[in-house]
């Protein structure tokens, strides 16, 4: 079992426990992990104080031009948004919704602002490298683009639960010079590039027919 299939299994989890309609496929499905998943009491924890009453992932809501796919997994009862990120494994790397796998124009429209030309496969990596400290807010911005974003992992034999207010996020400034990259020049730069914030990984760069993520 993937992380896809741990994820898609939680979101369906959660609609059958509401009754919400979807159109996820079952083929997508672990019958044995939803079954965990309905009889453990993370949904109720989650859940606690704000119900869920429509499934967004698999509709056109809070989409535009530059937005393809609904950021967003559930509207709640008080019309905030919710979202989850599963992680199978210990890990918690992930691709930030809407900004995470942009193509060029999409990135443009969420970058562009920042350089004096168009940002082009030719000239990513150098861009990326230059402006690494304006990117990663708005990077940040798009990862907890809802208003509640929850985080689901295994935990010995049950499950655990990291909940993230969009309300709390703070505006964050980085310094430039605290950043490193383990391909320090565009040249070096091949497919990734793993950034450092003070010595410690923050994101990872990639370049596959113009993807960023």
């Amino acid at each position: 079992m993937n992380n896809e299939t741990f994820g898609i299994t939680f979101q369906y989890a959660i609609c059958i426990k509401y009754k919400l309609e979807n159109s996820i496929s079952l083929e997508r499905i672990d019958q044995n992990l939803l079954n965990n998943f309905l009889k453990s009491k993370i949904i109720n924890k989650i859940f606690r104080g704000k119900k869920p009453i429509k499934y967004l992932a698999d509709t056109k809501e809070f989409t535009s031009p530059f937005i393809k796919r609904c950021p967003h997994n559930f509207l709640l009862k008080n019309n905030q948004t919710f979202s989850v990120r599963t992680f199978k494994g210990s890990g918690k790397m992930f691709a930030p919704k809407v900004v995470g796998q942009a193509g060029d124009e999409a990135f443009n429209h969420f970058f562009g602002h920042l350089s004096d030309e168009e940002i082009s496969k030719k000239n990513f990596k150098q861009f990326c490298i230059n402006n690494i400290d304006e990117m990663l807010p708005i990077i940040i911005d798009y990862a907890l683009v809802s208003d509640y974003n929850c985080w689901i992992y295994p935990k010995e034999e049950s499950f655990d639960y990291e909940m993230i207010k969009r309300g709390n996020l703070p505006e964050l400034t980085f310094d430039y010079k605290k950043f490193s990259f383990t391909k320090p020049t565009a040249i070096e730069w091949v497919e990734s590039n793993t950034i450092k914030y003070k010595g410690k990984t923050f994101l990872e760069l990639q370049l596959q027919t113009f993807i960023a993520a």
